[in-house]
């Protein structure tokens, strides 16, 4: 290939009479011709922009389309929409703990049931406000917690988010209350652990707080 490639380079190099001249400049342009195909040919290979920018070359990675992520966004749609219909039946039902609450003041916490579909725990909660003073919610978060031998209190291991929230609670007025619905990701308690949920109050101490144990989770009633 390359002897190919100087044929007609060796042709017009050809003076009219030979000597050490000739053969040294025919060497050294020869040389400089190689380097030059030798730099052309390492330029051109795949990736070697990429290497030069201290990135991985990527080679033969499909990528993807606008029909991929259009297709991505729908079936998050259609999971949320599905999510949204099971929460619309759950807060319809009725309440189907009575033990699984907490009261502080006039402010109480009741969590109403505990729902299962597929690979996600719903949790249904009531936010009951006696007092003629709004409840502003700041926060309403759940944790896995230990119960630690001659510690009086859980130790809280972890926060577990919530994948979507239906009629998430801001404000519960004076004398009123509030229905909201809570989706966890599927999953199961150690023996020593609780699921804590926690409601924090803005601006204000009524804070409240229910723990349940693997056996509540158990129960959950499936929709």
């Amino acid at each position: 290939m390359v002897t190919a490639f100087f044929a007609p380079i060796n042709q017009c190099l050809l003076p009219p009479a030979g000597g050490l001249i000739y053969s040294s400049f025919k060497l050294f342009a020869m040389k400089l011709l190689s380097l030059l195909l030798a730099g052309y040919i390492l330029l051109g290979r795949p990736g070697h922009a990429a290497a030069q920018a201290g990135m991985p070359a990527v080679r033969d990675q499909p990528g993807t389309s606008l029909e991929q992520r259009t297709g991505n966004r729908e079936l998050i749609a259609a999971s949320q929409a599905q999510l949204k219909m099971c929460c619309q039946k759950i807060v319809r039902d009725v309440q189907r703990l009575y033990y699984l609450n907490n009261r502080n003041g006039k402010m109480r916490l009741v969590v109403r049931g505990i729902y299962t579909r597929g690979k996600s725990l719903f949790f249904s909660l009531k936010l009951i406000n006696k007092s003629p003073l709004d409840y502003d919610v700041d926060s309403i978060r759940f944790f896995v917690a230990e119960k630690v031998k001659g510690v009086h209190s859980p130790e809280r291991l972890n926060e577990l988010k919530p994948v979507y929230v239906y009629d998430s609670a801001t404000l519960v007025k004076g004398y009123g209350r509030v229905t909201t619905v809570y989706v966890l990701q599927r999953m199961s308690l150690a023996r020593h652990h609780r699921l804590q949920i926690e409601v924090l109050e803005k601006n204000g101490g009524r804070q409240l707080l229910v723990q349940a144990a693997n056996f509540t989770l158990e129960t959950a009633k499936l929709i």
